[in-house]
């Protein structure tokens, strides 16, 4: 193939794939985009894959995450430059291993464990770790998550291309089942599940100014008792613990209202750092609190916190984590483990980083409470605001950048998926496996020389 070619079909994979996440939504695309850039890496080599690789992710990421210039300004193409280098790492070793080992019955498997390895590393691992825009998002929710998670769905979508692109025979038509079975679960996706009885009534305040005072107000405007009031991540942006008239005014309402409070907050330390706080109160006070797991890199987010606990409260055992903490698979999922019922997420999204950012982001609690099977109630700054079912559904919300409240009901269920229990690991053995290929390959690379030299 002509190598203006290649990074031809590369940039146009990587705009396919911004198209596959909202606003724009057009999911059955993300089936093309991997058959296109692997069609662009076979035989590339190493130094054409990494590049390809490279373009690939900054088509895909400067166009996702174009909502990145309102915040980070011209720092922005820097940060869409190095989850595209993980791209150009996974390139570079498939274009590699295709042009060395063009006939290796493993080649197709090699190629998919390779991609998914990275991405999983870029998404999670990685000290400046962004979970967005991940081949399994792309895919969207679907019966799979259950089962292998996010990062297992991925890996199936860059197997079905790599048995595509790299197989021979039989191998070519299981690719090409897969991804027919892939489509179908797009098309069939889990269905809104029934509500078991009557559950526990929530108000979700969706305040943008996240002001205490305005979220007491809103709260004190209705008629809201006998279950769980949730407010936005930073509701009380100071720490409320060391604000006694504050404190009393949150203890009233929980008392007033006969209600759970839970609300973002912060907790200072000895040394001038805090902790990101979810705070959890009933008329007696306290009951129980999360430090958030992962602060937001390149902001002022407090110190990360160490534990995965649910809080016990009146209704049941109530996992409350913060934000980012649900963009990555292992909060949710230990809290699960640990117990949580049901979730109440604290939540903040500026109006100011754009409608696009909100629509995206509001796609991750989807994905987190259909591999836990948990109902999730999002209370989020300025959206986006809403309960979504074990299924993964949205069955409520209150519409983004608009102030208001939203009364709806959270279930509780006991439950544990496969996922949960075992399918976390998925991305783990994909990385071990990959690993062990890569190291394999190299060093029958370097054997090589030394055998052709002997004879």
């Amino acid at each position: 193939m002509p190598t203006v070619y290649r990074y031809i079909l590369a940039g146009v994979a990587g705009l396919l794939a911004a198209l596959a996440f909202p606003p724009v939504g057009w999911w059955p695309v993300i089936l093309l985009v991997w058959p296109l850039l692997f069609v662009a890496l076979r035989g590339a080599g190493q130094r054409h894959g990494c590049y390809l690789g490279l373009v690939h992710g900054l088509a895909c990421y400067g166009v996702g995450w174009s909502w990145m210039l309102l915040i980070f300004d011209w720092v922005a193409p820097a940060l869409w430059l190095i989850p595209a280098g993980f791209g150009a790492l996974a390139g570079g070793l498939i274009g590699w291993s295709s042009l060395r080992y063009a006939r290796w019955p493993w080649l197709p498997l090699y190629a998919a464990l390779t991609w998914s390895t990275l991405e999983f590393v870029r998404s999670e691992v990685f000290w400046l770790a962004f979970p967005w825009l991940t081949a399994g998002l792309g895919l969207g929710p679907t019966w799979l998550a259950p089962w292998i998670g996010v990062y297992g769905a991925g890996f199936l979508l860059f197997l079905a291309a790599g048995l595509w692109v790299f197989g021979a025979g039989t191998q070519r038509y299981a690719g090409a089942f897969l991804t027919l079975v892939l489509g179908a679960l797009g098309i069939f996706r889990p269905p809104p599940l029934p509500a078991p009885g009557p559950g526990i009534p929530v108000l979700a305040v969706q305040n943008e100014n996240c002001d205490f005072f305005g979220c007491h107000d809103l709260t004190a405007a209705q008629t809201f008792t006998d279950g769980i009031i949730l407010w936005p991540e930073y509701a009380a942006g100071f720490d409320l613990h060391k604000d006694a008239r504050s404190m009393a005014m949150a203890l009233k309402l929980a008392q007033d209202r006969n209600a759970t409070l839970i609300l973002g907050t912060q907790i200072s330390s000895d040394d001038g750092t805090y902790f990101n706080e979810a705070l959890t109160l009933e008329a007696a006070g306290p009951v129980g609190a999360h430090h958030k797991n992962h602060p937001v890199p390149l902001f002022n987010d407090g110190k990360p916190g160490l534990t995965f606990q649910p809080v016990t409260t009146r209704f049941g055992k109530i996992g409350t984590p913060i934000c980012f903490d649900c963009d990555f698979s292992g909060p949710v999922r230990r809290m699960t483990a640990a117990g949580a019922e049901a979730f109440a997420v604290p939540s903040m999204d500026a109006a100011r980083w754009s409608a696009k950012q909100h629509v995206q982001h509001a796609e991750l609690f989807r994905h987190r409470a259909l591999e836990n099977g948990r109902w999730m109630v999002v209370c989020a700054t300025s959206g986006l605001t809403q309960l979504i079912d074990p299924h993964g559904n949205r069955i409520a919300q209150i519409p983004i950048l608009q102030d208001g409240v939203l009364t709806t009901t959270l279930h509780l269920r006991h439950n544990l998926t496969f996922f949960t229990r075992a399918g976390w690991l998925c991305p783990w053995l994909i990385g071990a496996a990959a690993l062990t290929l890569t190291l394999g390959r190299l060093w029958n690379a370097r054997r090589q020389p030394r055998r052709q030299q002997a004879t």
